[in-house]
């Protein structure tokens, strides 16, 4: 067997039992506006980037609406995914890893899942306490909300991550689990 059967080879079997790769990546929330929060750290949007050697690139992640599904829908939290892809400019990226008992695949597979089934349009998407605060007000929720509770729904917690430097608000405050089982009520 030359050397480049061998290589090839070996790349096949490295494919065929690897484990997706599940980090956490945050950027500046909203570009610019990010920085609102000054003399604060900036704001941070978080998405959840699965890298699978089969299925490619996925980025899951909550945004705000805006006029796409119509002005009565209008400043509502939607899922959002993208395929093959990374998040733009991220500032830290965070390895998340399944919970005990749990493979990377099922990691994966389920954040999809759930994700998938989660109800968009429907909790509305509100801006931390005081425009500048590092905390969301109880009961409301943003995109940080919305990756913290699909983590949760799928870990049955939400992971603790440190990013120096930088304010997360919503994290601290993670969507219901009932959202991402597709039975949250309007």
């Amino acid at each position: 067997m030359s050397k480049q059967e061998k290589e090839t080879q070996a790349s096949v079997a490295r494919a065929q039992h690897s484990e997706p790769t599940i980090t956490l990546y945050g950027r500046i929330a909203a570009g610019r506006l990010g920085y609102v929060s000054w003399p604060d750290p900036p704001d941070l949007h978080y998405s959840i980037v699965i890298d699978d050697a089969y299925d490619g690139i996925t980025v899951l992640d909550g945004q705000p609406t805006a006029l796409e599904a119509g002005i009565r829908n209008m400043a509502l939290i939607r899922a959002n995914t993208y395929k093959d892809a990374l998040p733009h400019a991220p500032v830290i990226r965070v390895r998340l890893h399944p919970p005990e008992g749990m493979s990377a695949q099922d990691f994966a597979r389920k954040l999809v899942v759930n994700s998938q089934k989660f109800v968009s349009y429907v909790a509305p998407y509100s801006a931390p306490r005081n425009l500048r605060g590092s905390r969301m007000r109880p009961g409301e929720y943003n995109s940080s909300s919305y990756v913290a509770g699909l983590l949760q729904s799928v870990m049955g917690y939400v992971p603790t991550v440190s990013a120096a430097g930088f304010q997360a608000p919503g994290w601290e405050s993670p969507i219901p689990a009932h959202y991402f089982k597709g039975e949250a009520l309007r």
